[in-house]
């Protein structure tokens, strides 16, 4: 049986994800801020993560080491976008120059970002010999396609993403193991809205396909779409 990580698996895509991974006959090492709120199952084990505290990064990989639990799959799928906040200068001061501050940008940089690359590397222990990691990024973060103004707190986070997991594939050349940043596309949840082109069915069962079909492992370093087509750094 495979063992996948799905981090943020409490709802939306997260939450699709380990039905999806269920009913594919794998474990499921889940992720949410409180366990009371994922799923509880016979072959899901669940764990409270809290990205924003880096105490909590290293709890839950030190006792998924200890358990002696070996993972074939990282999905970073957690994230934090600041228009959700109910505060409404606070989203401004992410996302527009005369308001900005660098405080408020940086927790979507540590949440989006820097608390992913500390998780996979606690977990580095715990990882097969062919792991493969997918960081859940979004076209937000492409340079190559950044086509309006502003949006530096989300839109940066995914961009530094990006050249944080190009940055790890990189390293990871020489192993059997591969580091692949994803864009998951609009899709209809909580923070895509209900007009999204993509349901979160349609993105989890891509996302166990192209680990299925080879993909990942195929392309490590890329910036894929759910299709496994390049999308522009």
């Amino acid at each position: 049986m495979k063992t996948v990580f799905i981090t943020g698996a409490n709802r939306g895509l997260g939450k699709t994800l380990v039905d999806t991974f269920l009913s594919a006959g794998w474990h499921v090492l889940a992720t949410a801020r409180k366990k009371s709120t994922l799923i509880d199952h016979e072959q899901v084990s669940r764990y409270e993560l809290d990205l924003a505290d880096y105490s909590s990064i290293a709890t839950v990989a030190n006792t998924i080491a200890n358990s002696d639990k070996k993972i074939d799959f990282i999905i970073n799928n957690a994230g934090y976008n600041p228009k959700d906040s109910q505060d409404k200068e606070y989203f401004q001061s992410t996302f527009q120059i005369n308001t900005f501050s660098g405080q408020n940008v940086a927790k979507s940089l540590h949440i989006n970002a820097l608390a992913p690359m500390e998780l996979i590397s606690k977990l580095l222990p715990s990882l097969k010999d062919d792991a493969a990691i997918l960081n859940i990024s979004s076209w937000l973060g492409s340079i190559n396609k950044k086509s309006n103004g502003g949006h530096y707190g989300y839109g940066g986070s995914k961009a530094l993403l990006n050249m944080f997991t190009k940055a790890l594939a990189l390293e990871l050349k020489d192993s059997n193991k591969t580091a692949v940043a994803l864009n998951p596309g609009w899709m209809r949840t909580d923070m895509g809205g209900s007009n999204g082109k993509f349901s979160t069915e349609d993105v989890s069962k891509a996302i166990l396909d192209l680990y299925s079909q080879q993909t990942l492992h195929q392309e490590n370093g890329a910036f894929l779409n759910i299709d496994g087509s390049h999308h522009d750094w």
